[in-house]
């Protein structure tokens, strides 16, 4: 299988041979993106699980450090679409260099943050400045490797920015233990200062030339829809969804400005979003795809971390040591993909990947309050390993076919897709779960009474009338319920990986922009 994706740097693709950085220069820039990308992605996760010890010790109430978490997303989905634009216009390394040095600062303003109003205002610019890196260096990588060493440099870039969301949990449970809170932003500085750095010193690029004008309109309309749909899915839950007028303003906002976003798409001569990118077959099956695996992936880890600290009754130390293998199932499979992709045919990896997270969920779905701390692990190594048998072969089959002068917004399109469904995601698996808790809570409640022999038998020494050991009951009943509504969203997800898994066999293995171009076919990696 060949992967010959498009190498110019100039919209002059077949004006003569193309020319690559030396080895040397590849290395080290390929070294700063991968440390970028980490960077960025660790911060989308890291903040989860030290939420609890921001919230006493900023004594914040749960609505107010929300905003913590809030504030990032709403920053992020409004300046990735902006990404692709701001590349083509003052050039992907400028671009890039800009938004890992603003990114540093605003980290080392969160870790500085003397209270919780400074901390949200650093996090919103954190997830403004942060939203850029990771679409522009996954191109960045394609765009100085020949076509040849695609897979490992792709490969290097999934270990980065899909490691870092999984150690994240890891190491923020660590340092928030051992050290603090603020230190998982402070770690930020010596990270992004090393990327910097190297961006100053290597990332010279010739820009694009034509690049078409900002089209301020176009781009108002997305920025309003995705800021009020990030609102409702966020604070939906918090509001009890349309039963708040809030969140059905937010809701008519966000469809309104939608509506009037892709009918401005298609009818303006130069839009902020190309229709053209969307007739590419493997583009919008691979968007509809991470948008659905971005349901899967970012809506788990959540639940399963929430599930060991809130029902298991897990330290923080311990959520974040049982969360590690699957790092470490991720790391180790992008490693042996980005040696086989070459070889395989893609769309077979990908499959093999999504029947690896089918297996997890289904193990999850026969969990209950006795699971083993193993079975667990096991798990994460699990979902860990599926993901990275997904990440590389998806991104090369997309950007395989995919036009060289829209791959900087197509990059971003793609990343904008899946944080968007794994935040609808996240709300969706937060609202079932509330839902089914109640319910199986319901029906596991009419069982405690006094003549039920089972009620006997647990508790000899219940008294019905004493309210402490009735409210030691209730809680107990609780536990199982959520347990029960947690076992069903698993299950849930499980039918959907199902559904996802064909997607990957309808795309093609067709040939790139390279060679259709007329260049030399490409080297098989390795």
């Amino acid at each position: 299988m060949s992967l010959p994706i498009g190498r110019a740097k100039s919209s002059a693709m077949t004006a003569g041979a193309i020319s690559y950085p030396d080895p040397f220069t590849r290395s080290m820039l390929t070294i700063a993106a991968t440390t970028a990308v980490m960077m960025v992605t660790i911060d989308g996760t890291i903040a989860i699980i030290a939420l609890p010890s921001i919230q006493s010790n900023l004594a914040a109430s749960h609505e107010q450090i929300a905003w913590v978490l809030t504030s990032y997303l709403i920053a992020a989905a409004i300046a990735t679409p902006l990404s692709g634009w701001l590349a083509d216009r003052f050039g992907r390394n400028k671009i890039i260099a800009l938004s890992v040095a603003s990114f540093t600062l605003a980290s080392i303003g969160c870790g500085l943050s003397p209270n919780l109003e400074t901390l949200v205002f650093f996090r919103f610019l954190q997830g403004a400045t942060g939203a850029s890196v990771v679409p522009l260096t996954q191109v960045l990588l394609l765009d100085i490797n020949p076509p040849e060493r695609h897979g490992p440099a792709i490969a290097l870039f999934g270990m980065g920015s899909l490691f870092g969301p999984m150690i994240g949990p890891t190491l923020g449970g660590w340092l928030t233990e051992y050290v603090s809170w603020r230190s998982i932003f402070l770690i930020n500085a010596p990270i992004g200062l090393l990327s910097l750095g190297i961006f100053v010193v290597f990332g010279r690029e010739r820009l694009r030339e034509g690049v078409r004008k900002f089209d301020g309109k176009g781009f108002m309309m997305v920025a309003v829809a995705l800021t009020a749909m990030q609102l409702m899915i966020d604070r939906g839950q918090m509001l009890d969804w349309f039963s708040s007028p809030e969140i059905v303003l937010e809701a008519t906002v966000a469809g309104l400005f939608a509506y009037v976003a892709v009918v401005h798409m298609f009818t303006s001569r130069d839009p902020f979003i190309k229709p053209a990118i969307f007739r590419d077959r493997n583009f919008l099956l691979g968007t509809v795809m991470t948008a659905l695996l971005g349901v899967l992936l970012n809506g788990v880890i959540p639940m399963v971390t929430n599930m060991m600290q809130q029902l298991l009754g897990y330290p923080v130390i311990l959520t974040g040591i049982l969360s590690a293998p699957r790092a470490v199932g991720n790391m180790l499979t992008i490693l042996f993909v980005g040696r086989m992709v070459s070889k395989v045919d893609g769309r077979l990896l990908i499959f093999a990947g999504m029947l690896m997270l089918v297996w997890s969920l289904h193990i999850l779905t026969g969990l209950s309050l006795d699971a083993s701390q193993e079975e667990l692990a096991f798990v994460g190594f699990l979902q860990g390993c599926g993901s990275g048998f997904l990440f590389l072969p998806l991104n090369l089959i997309v950007f395989n076919t995919l036009p060289i002068e829209l791959r900087n917004e197509g990059s971003t399109l793609f990343a904008l897709t899946r944080n968007l469904g794994g935040a609808v995601g996240i709300s969706m698996i937060q609202a079932a779960t509330v839902r089914d808790t109640s319910i199986a809570q319901s029906y596991l409640v009419e069982g405690v009474r006094p003549d039920n022999p089972l009620v006997g038998w647990c508790w000899p020494d219940l008294d019905f009338v004493d309210p402490a050991a009735i409210g030691g009951v209730l809680g107990e009943v609780v536990r199982q319920a959520t347990m029960v509504a947690y076992v069903d969203s698993f299950r849930v997800l499980m039918f959907l990986a199902i559904g996802v898994a064909p997607l990957c066999l309808m795309m093609k293995m067709g040939r790139g922009p390279a060679q259709a171009a007329g260049t030399p076919p490409p080297i098989h990696a390795e």
